[in-house]
């Protein structure tokens, strides 16, 4: 009689197990890292958006030869800017408004050190006052942007 022998070739269901339990382990350690990874991301991507927000503005009185007007809002978390054509300081009819945006919920406008919540930018960019707006995340990690009195530039903190 001849035994015929078979090459069994697989993974057990111990192994297999194993396994499984390897990568949730893995899953259940990292997903604190993420959350908090994700927390510090969006706090960036909002800064980074204001202070486009704020060079857009600036870079709009150059170009136009106009006072562009920031304001921002710190109990809605919000923030806007237009086009002061007439140099009053107020939004009138026919003066253009670009779109308010809104912060992510987890991002809030925690402080800033500008004497009000607007800020005009002059016609060759400048501003009258220094200041910065900070940015808090719900971790309590904080980031500014800077404003410049005098050359209106705009930094991140």
């Amino acid at each position: 009689m001849n035994k015929i022998r078979r090459n069994v070739r697989g993974f057990t269901l111990t192994e297999l197990m194993i396994v499984i339990t390897v990568f949730g382990l893995i899953a259940v350690l990292s997903v604190p890292n993420y959350k908090r990874f994700m927390m510090g991301w969006r706090l960036n991507g909002e800064t980074q958006h204001l202070a486009s927000a704020l060079r857009t503005a600036r870079s709009t009185a150059v170009m136009k030869n106009i006072d562009v007007v920031f304001t921002f809002d710190p109990g809605n978390n919000t923030y806007s800017w237009y086009e002061d054509m007439n140099r009053n300081g107020n939004l009138d009819n026919g003066e253009y408004e670009s779109a308010e945006y809104e912060l992510c919920e987890t991002v809030e406008i925690s402080a800033h050190t500008l004497s009000s919540t607007t800020l005009t930018f002059g016609s060759k960019g400048n501003t009258r006052e220094s200041g910065s707006i900070t940015l808090r995340n719900t971790l309590n990690r904080v980031k500014s942007v800077r404003i410049f009195g005098g050359t209106g530039n705009v930094t991140v903190d």
